[in-house]
Formats: structure tokens, C-alpha cells, sequence
């Protein structure tokens, strides 16, 4: 049996028109850690597997792919909710070549609204959650013509249209996780993406309102020595990418810090060099022994930050203060490693006023010229999955139809739906933001940019203008007399 997996990039339109990549896939950053482990595990399994990776590609065409298509027996496709658009565009095409090869659908998008797609779209399956079981299992069932009943996870459309949604297995425990084989890297281009991914553990323990996690509350990790295993595997391949290192795509890679430092350790002991990218929490930096040891193998540590206000930290629910996150920076930099570190701050939350955006933008330069930590700032932008986005859609200004277009970075109605602070006040902010950057002279300590959304709608010439168009209407008016 033969199953063509593919890859959906993010995607938008850029002011010419053109759609081409977008964020970190335009980077080529890292391949989709999810779709070539499936790969892997399907050919374990006996299976005939193509990767179809539309990102290295940079877009959704999927000419390349047309015999494979044409005698696949199934075809799946990664996606998540930015990578949507891109992955509707690929069902079209399936439909144009084959009108009877099934669909099956994975990844968070699909997961969560796995009823809306299967009656709006010509898919027969979604997967739910983890598919590193489900999908053989139902490459298994398909190919011995068993019933669907028992395949896990599995969402599907029975023949009197009826959707039905099959129990959702046990999760994978971190033992498991470890026993997979690694991702399918053999099949990646030459020197196309800068970093390959490697998972170490899985879900997040805590439970942050604007985050859109698959797992959160949840944590399974592989052990120390396992994953070591898995990493020097994944270093063979490190010669196909351009930067030579490794993101552990976990969400949290310090959740338990010391087995970080165990991993850390063996590292040293195996007298192997990565160089590794990682996210951290700030209470974890601070874990004595923690930073010492990981240090010398760090290429960067990505630190959720998000507010520069305790009052907003409270209402992410993040559990910290910006007094640790400022302990953090502050011990990176005891370790070397302060220009190393990324903080990320979140502006524009619903609640905020301008107020509460700039005390957030002021501490992070302060973080940055104290210590010499590196920041990205983001306009807040509801993502599905979010608790906060889950209360917009119950009070109706957010439903998941909106995500089937393009245009998530220059949306006008995702992007002002969320905040309260208006396109001069943004503006405002910006220029502070670009002015304190400047002072960097091209280093990138402070990573921003304008909202699309912004620029594209509510360009600072027109809001420096008063409006005629009444005034106009109404000379008209008096014309007439």
C-alpha cells in the first residue's frame, strides 16, 4: 500500500499579489517534525511512503507529486491552523487529479474542528490528537477492508453520513516515545532548512489563556539516556541542513530541569557537540545547576516572557512575576549566554489599553539593555484552541470558518477583534518600538515589525488627515438650492 504524506505550508498573499511562504516556514527554519516521524513509522511498518514537503518546496503545487498521486491508496496531510489555507488548496488539487484516492487529515487544525471540515470538505478522515497509532492502524483497516470502528482517534463520515468520532487512545507514554524510530530525514533536500527538530518530551504542564497547545497540563518525557540516543541518531544528518543544529520542538524542554542537566551531562560523557535551540520557562532558568550545565551546548533559549506586568503575567496565568523573569535574564548573563536568549513578549492582549503595552514594551528594553537578552514582540492575534479564543467564539466574534482563507497576517477583523487600542495608538507604539531599535544599529536585539493589518488598512497618512467625505457630500447638497 502506498501513502503520500504531505507537509501544508503557512501561506499568504504579499502586496503584488503572489502567495509565497510565510513566518518561520519563508525561513525554512526546521521541517515538520510531525509528518516525517509518521513517515519513519509507516515504513517500519511495511508501507510504501512519499513526503510531499510543500514547505522545503515553498508552496502548494503539487505537480511533483502527480504519479505518486495517481497510485497512492491514501493521502495525508499535516496541518495546523496558519498552514489551513494552504492545505484547502491542497485538497482542491487532490480532487483535480484523483476523485477517489480517501483523505485523512492531521494535526491541531484538524483536531479541534474535525466536524466542520469533514462536512465542508471533500476529506473522509481526520485524525485526533497523537496518529503515530491511529494512522497505521488505519493504513491497516484500509488495507485489509476491516471496519473503521476501531481505529483510535479516528474521525470519519459513515455511508448514511453520520459523523462518527471513535474513542481517543491512552496518550503515548515517554517509554513509547522513545521506542519510535527517528523521523524520515533521509528524504529532506540538501540544504534547504537551517535546523532539524527532535522531540525530548511531549505537552506542557501548565495551562497558559492564549496558548493553543495540543497538550497542556499534560507532560511525558523520554528519558535522558534514550533521548541522547535519539539525538546522536538525529546528528548524522545534521550535514543536509544549513545551520547544523538541532530544536527540540518540546514545548517546554526544562519541565523537569534535572533531567535536562542528566541529558546535559551524558552529553559531555559521550563527548558529543550539539549545538541545540530550546524553549525554557524562567522559574526553570533559575533551578541551580540548570543554566551551568547546559550552557556550553546552547545555541539559543527561547523564554516565554509575554507581559511586563504582573497584573497581565496573573491573567495569562503564568505562574511567575517579572521579578523572575528579570532573575532569568539576569543569570543567563551571569552564564555567558544573555545575547543567546530570546524573550518573547505578547502586546495587545483584550484587556490591555495603551497603558498596559507599553509597560510591557519598557521592560523589555530594560531586560535588553541590562542584560543583553535578545526579544521579539508580537501583536496579540487569537489563535483557536486558546481559552481566550474560546471565549470570543462564544460570545460570536470568532468562529473557525475564518480560518479557511488567507490572510491571517493582514486580516483586518482577526487582528482588531482581539484588542482595544486603535490604529494610532498602534502606530504610536510602533514608532517607539522601531525608534529604540535603531539604537542596535542592525543587531537584532528587538524583533518586530508593523501589523499588516495595519499597514494595509489604516495607513498613517490617512490617519493623519481629517475626513471630507461628508463635508463633500453636503457641498453637493447646497448646489442644489
Amino acid at each position: 500500500m502506498k501513502v503520500v504524506l504531505i507537509a501544508a505550508p503557512i501561506m499568504d498573499y504579499n502586496h503584488e499579489g503572489q502567495l509565497i511562504p510565510k513566518g518561520m516556514d519563508a525561513l525554512r527554519a526546521c521541517p515538520s517534525y510531525g509528518v516525517c516521524l509518521l513517515a519513519a513509522i509507516l515504513q517500519s511498518k511495511g508501507y510504501d511512503v512519499v513526503l510531499a514537503d510543500l514547505i522545503a518546496q515553498g508552496s502548494a503545487n503539487l505537480w511533483p507529486y502527480l504519479a505518486d498521486i495517481n497510485d497512492c491508496s491514501l493521502v495525508g496531510i499535516g496541518t495546523s491552523t496558519l498552514s489551513w489555507p494552504a492545505a484547502i488548496d491542497v485538497i482542491k488539487a487532490i480532487r483535480l487529479i484523483r476523485n477517489d484516492v480517501p483523505i485523512v487529515l492531521g494535526g491541531i487544525h484538524p483536531t479541534m474542528f474535525d466536524g466542520y471540515i469533514l462536512k465542508k470538505f471533500p476529506v473522509q478522515y481526520v485524525i485526533r490528537g497523537e496518529g503515530e497509532g491511529a494512522l497505521v492502524s488505519l493504513c491497516d483497516n484500509l488495507e485489509n477492508t476491516k471496519g473503521l470502528k476501531h481505529v483510535p482517534n479516528l474521525s470519519w463520515i459513515s455511508n448514511y453520513g453520520e459523523i462518527i468520532r471513535n474513542p481517543i487512545a491512552p496518550a503515548i507514554s515517554g517509554d513509547e516515545l522513545g521506542s519510535l524510530p527517528l523521523p524520515d530525514y533521509d528524504s529532506l533536500p540538501l540544504k534547504v532548512y537551517h535546523y532539524l527538530p527532535i522531540e525530548s518530551s511531549r505537552g506542557c504542564a501548565n495551562d497558559c489563556s492564549f496558548c493553543s497547545s495540543s497538550y497542556r497540563r499534560s507532560w511525558r518525557s523520554i528519558s535522558a539516556e534514550r533521548f541522547v540516543d535519539r539525538l546522536e541518531g538525529t546528528m548524522k544528518y545534521l550535514d543536509r541542513t544549513l545551520s547544523e543544529e538541532i530544536q527540540i520542538v518540546d514545548d517546554e524542554f526544562s519541565t523537569d530541569p534535572k533531567r535536562a542537566i542528566e541529558i546535559a551531562r551524558i552529553i559531555r560523557e559521550r563527548r558529543i557537540k550539539p549545538k541545540i535551540r530550546y524553549c525554557s520557562r524562567a522559574t526553570d532558568l533559575l533551578v541551580d545547576g540548570f543554566i551551568e550545565n547546559i550552557a556550553d551546548i546552547t545555541s539559543s533559549v527561547f523564554v516565554g516572557a509575554e507581559c511586563g506586568y504582573n497584573e497581565g503575567l496573573k491573567n495569562i496565568g503564568k505562574g511567575i512575576t517579572c521579578q523572575t523573569l528579570e532573575a532569568a535574564a539576569g543569570k543567563l548573563e551571569e552564564n555567558h549566554i544573555g545575547e543567546r536568549a530570546i524573550f518573547s513578549f505578547i502586546v495587545g492582549f483584550p484587556w490591555e489599553t495603551r497603558l498596559e503595552v507599553e509597560k510591557t514594551i519598557h521592560f523589555a528594553f530594560r531586560l535588553i539593555s541590562r542584560y543583553g537578552i535578545s526579544a521579539t514582540i508580537q501583536w496579540y492575534i487569537p489563535l483557536p484552541g486558546s481559552r481566550l479564543w474560546h471565549k470570543a467564539r462564544s460570545s460570536q466574534i470568532f468562529n473557525e470558518s475564518m480560518y479557511d482563507r488567507y490572510g491571517f497576517d493582514h486580516d483586518v477583523y482577526l487582528f482588531r477583534g482581539g484588542l482595544k487600542l486603535n490604529p494610532k495608538e498602534i502606530w504610536d507604539i510602533s514608532d517607539m518600538i522601531l525608534a529604540e531599535e535603531q539604537q542596535y544599529h542592525g543587531q537584532e536585539k528587538i524583533m518586530y515589525s508593523v501589523p499588516e493589518a495595519i499597514i494595509r488598512y489604516f495607513p498613517r497618512e490617512l490617519l493623519s488627515q481629517e475626513g471630507h467625505e461628508l463635508a463633500n457630500l453636503r457641498e453637493l447638497s447646497l448646489s442644489v438650492h
